[in-house]
């Protein structure tokens, strides 16, 4: 049932939630938006009715803020579970539910629940700390190389790091609990966006191809569709089917897939929300994936997730050795180009490899898309004033 004229409660209120709501205007129908954010500067300040300053970890901010909206939609998975489980109790509806996030925002839990439903991913271990980390290596429990990653706070490549030796364990281990992964021989890296609306209408859209950045980790480029053989369709057609299964509520879901030398595809880590991956959507496909997430969480049904041309977006990140105020370089070169689409997010200060916007190209072919791509990044530099 649509709801019209009720409260919006976004946590918190970066860029994810700025084109969120930016998808939502054409069908807006006078719902009041509150944020919860950790101070005033962020990119969906100019679009809040009210802005609520707390911390999206704490219990009692949550759930204040949580008690004055009818919704309350997730930016990303940090959030307090135990307030938002409370909500859900008090009769608020949270995207994603409180006990899928609890799921996802804890690594450990997160690849115990792969392994229960069946849900391929790379082999690995738990650890409580370092000590232990360094008593498995010296017990040669360890095959190196491994992949750390803390079951907590980590994203964007934080949190983890590559260990290729009991020495690394001591100058580039983390102390905190961990998953301890085998490496897998990447091939190429994939992201897969599906989910589920109120009415049980499921969608999947074509699936993303990523590329990232050598040293940070971070999401450089993804295009719209990707050709894979025969094989691998169905492994990922049934990986979707089995995410489908396995989180029964309504929400968009974001599946980063790894393809390995084997021809084997694995899941690397879920998002309970929209995605960087998905960016492109938004001039490349009928329906992006921010509208989709808005119609799933003020109960329309799903939209239409063709693509309408191949695309391409390139993200736009701080420069290194750069911070403070931002100052934009070929900002107005790349807009005057046939089918750029710029998207900036209304950062006031810029740091190193941090997300300040995005380009996306749509071109007939992503050959062509590439092409200008490559122009794009010469560009384009984000400096500090």
């Amino acid at each position: 049932m649509i709801q019209p004229n009720q409260t919006i409660g976004f946590i918190t209120g970066g860029q994810l939630g700025q084109m969120m709501i930016q998808s939502f205007l054409p069908f807006r129908q006078n719902e009041k938006i509150l944020i919860l954010d950790g101070n005033k500067d962020f990119p969906c300040a100019p679009y809040a009715n009210e802005v609520f300053i707390g911390s999206s970890k704490d219990f009692n901010s949550v759930l204040e803020f949580g008690k004055k909206c009818d919704t309350i939609i997730l930016e990303f998975e940090h959030v307090n579970a135990d307030a938002l489980q409370e909500l859900e109790n008090l009769g608020k509806k949270v995207f994603c539910q409180a006990k899928y996030i609890k799921i996802i925002q804890n690594k450990g839990i997160q690849k115990d629940f792969y392994t229960k439903n069946n849900i391929p991913t790379s082999k690995y271990i738990k650890i409580k700390n370092k000590q232990e980390f360094l008593e498995l290596a010296k017990n040669n429990k360890i095959e190196f190389p491994v992949m750390q990653k803390t079951f907590l706070d980590g994203y964007d490549g934080g949190g983890v790091t590559k260990i290729n030796s009991l020495a690394d364990i001591n100058t580039k281990g983390f102390d905190a609990e961990s998953i301890i992964e085998e490496c897998i021989n990447i091939t190429r890296e994939f992201s897969l966006i599906c989910g589920r609306d109120q009415h049980g209408n499921e969608f999947e859209y074509p699936l993303i191809e990523q590329f990232f950045h050598e040293k940070t980790n971070i999401v450089d480029c993804i295009t719209s569709h990707c050709e894979i053989n025969i094989n691998t369709q169905s492994q990922v057609d049934a990986i979707a089917k089995k995410i489908l299964t396995s989180f029964t509520g309504a929400g968009l879901w974001a599946v980063e897939l790894f393809l390995d030398t084997s021809g084997n595809v694995l899941v690397n880590e879920i998002a309970p929300r929209v995605h960087n991956s998905g960016h492109q959507s938004i001039e490349g496909n009928y329906c992006s994936q921010f509208e989709q997430y808005m119609r799933i969480a003020l109960g329309y049904s799903i939209g239409n997730t063709a693509e309408i041309k191949p695309s391409i977006t390139l993200n736009l990140l701080g420069a290194e050795n750069h911070i403070g105020a931002v100052k934009y370089i070929g900002i107005e070169n790349a807009m005057n180009m046939k089918n750029v689409a710029v998207h900036l997010y209304g950062k006031i200060s810029t740091k190193p490899n941090r997300k300040m916007g995005h380009v996306t190209v749509t071109r007939n072919t992503l050959d062509e898309c590439w092409k200008v791509i490559k122009i794009l990044k010469n560009t384009i530099k984000i400096i500090s004033e």
